[in-house]
């Protein structure tokens, strides 16, 4: 009992779109990563980093500090500090009041 079954190619079509979402999707992943660094070196910037490099952001969480009932976000980082060539990991922080503050260990 031997049955053969015919396969259907996929279209050109189907595969033109295809291309184009994972291209959309590439393009989305870089603009982000790179957005969120950028905001990150503005607020090192803010607190006295003014040479920095090789920033990359692991992490951005929304936080709520109690004390005052104030939102804001907190980002987890590693950059290079040119200045002092040292190479600096931590947390900072930026609320919806405009205040910065710091967790940071340089080595």
């Amino acid at each position: 009992m031997s049955a053969e079954f015919e396969v259907r190619k996929i279209p050109k079509k189907t595969f033109v779109w295809l291309l184009i979402l994972m291209g959309a999707g590439l393009i989305s992943m870089v603009v982000i990563k790179n957005g969120k660094a950028a905001k990150a070196t503005k607020i090192l910037h803010q607190l006295g980093y003014t040479k920095v490099s090789n920033v990359s952001v692991f992490s951005k969480t929304e936080f709520l500090n109690e004390n005052n009932n104030v939102k804001g976000y907190q980002y987890a980082l590693k950059f290079t500090d040119n200045i002092n060539n040292k190479e600096c990991k931590g947390f900072v922080i930026k609320d919806f009041k405009r205040n910065v503050n710091q967790d940071l260990d340089c080595k």
